[in-house]
């Protein structure tokens, strides 16, 4: 068993830096001449560093002689009074005041297994190495009375207009979407488009639910054979270029399905496509809450929507926002393969090496995920929706390794 405890402190802000002084800016600001600006935001003398303090317990169990083991941690890490900008009013003659509030507490457990299920059979061994983790993180504390933060406070993308409490999960997704009905279909204008919420909804979660990998070695006399898989379960996120595709009309499925002949028709100025979902068939006006949610759903008849609309008009509101473009963010991966092999000593004593072996190396060989236009493993942050990113390669490499 083991039991663990401590305490690490950091500037936020870079330090160090002139956000914590109260000093002029002085940009060329018009026609290349010089002007100074008073910084908006009011300065903290008592200012402090971020700090995190942590504890972990964990237990270390062995069996057969050191042929099966389990490792296992449970850990709680308290992040906070961070350093942040409190929003002050403008007739303060400030827009923000810098000083120290905000927490989070951190929990998770992290469980290892290791087993040899063969050991030196005709000189064959097999080592396995399994690993499991979970966590998740929770705002416990803003600043004085306050008891809520905008939700793009710490999911940098998500829309400012809801709130995460105290109590709430840090990564929740909040972000635009559409109205639906009672059973989530979609609800659609009498063009026969959806119609979005301009205040978001909650999408889901950024951090997965858990994370775990696999790595296997095989070792027979001279040669050696080892593999990885890990990936991530759980959690959402919006794909970029899934939006921007479809919205630009380059996306395989606009020439697949019922989408193909659409599209062929828009180019003759031909309204063919009907999209999913209801319409409401008594005209009722959608009524909502601060929140977003409809409120008058007892008022309302739905109906399906057979409205035709050209198929380029339908998707670029279709996939417009986040919410039209979710998908899990799930991933297996296939991370390294290692084929290698010993040199026998013999062949080596008439040498300066008392050792030499080389081997054959694969990365990223395979993937696994709902779609493949985004690699998930470059997205491990938080945040609600992917970008553009340079494509995951495929590596192999030879290694030679010599020992004087």
């Amino acid at each position: 068993a083991n039991l663990g405890y401590g305490e690490t402190y950091a500037s936020a802000y870079d330090g160090p830096s002139y956000q914590n002084s109260a000093v002029y800016n002085t940009p060329l600001a018009y026609n290349g001449q010089p002007a100074a600006y008073y910084t908006n935001t009011l300065n903290n003398p008592s200012l402090a560093p971020n700090s995190t303090s942590q504890w972990e317990a964990g237990a270390d169990v062995r069996f057969l002689n050191n042929r099966l083991s389990f490792d296992a941690a449970y850990f709680v890490s308290n992040d906070g009074p961070r350093i942040f900008n409190l929003p002050l009013s403008n007739t303060t003659g400030y827009s923000a005041a810098l000083v120290n509030g905000i927490k989070t507490q951190k929990k998770g457990v992290e469980i290892s297994v290791t087993g040899t299920p063969i050991k030196n059979l005709r000189g064959f061994t097999w080592e396995v190495l399994a690993n499991w983790s979970t966590f998740n993180e929770r705002l416990t504390e803003v600043y004085g009375s306050l008891d809520r933060l905008p939700s793009n406070y710490f999911v940098g993308d998500n829309t400012s207009n809801r709130f995460i409490q105290i109590g709430d999960r840090i990564d929740a997704i909040y972000s635009n979407t559409f109205y639906t009905s009672p059973d989530g279909q979609l609800i659609n204008d009498a063009s026969g488009r959806p119609i979005i919420n301009p205040i978001g909804q909650q999408l889901g979660y950024s951090n997965p639910d858990w994370v775990w990998s696999v790595n296997n070695r095989l070792n027979y006399k001279n040669w050696n054979f080892s593999f990885q898989f890990d990936g991530r379960v759980g959690g959402v996120i919006s794909n970029y270029v899934q939006r921007q595709t479809f919205r630009g009309g380059r996306h395989v499925e606009t020439i697949q399905g019922d989408m193909a002949p659409a599209r062929l028709n828009d180019t003759k100025g031909i309204k063919s496509y009907v999209g999913e979902g209801v319409v409401i068939a008594n005209a009722v006006p959608i009524k909502v809450d601060a929140d977003g949610n409809i409120t008058n759903y007892a008022e309302m008849q739905f109906a399906p929507n057979t409205t035709k609309q050209f198929l380029q008009d339908y998707i670029s509101r279709r996939y417009s926002p986040n919410g039209g473009n979710m998908m899990s963010r799930s991933f297996g991966k296939l991370r390294e393969i290692v084929i290698g092999y010993n040199l026998p000593s013999g062949l080596l004593q008439k040498t300066f090496f008392k050792q030499a072996s080389i081997s054959i190396v694969g990365r990223n060989l395979l993937y696994f995920a709902e779609k493949k236009d985004v690699d998930l493993d470059q997205f491990a942050r938080l945040q609600g929706s992917t970008d553009v990113q340079s494509p995951t390669l495929r590596r192999y490499g030879f290694n030679l390794n010599l020992t004087f």
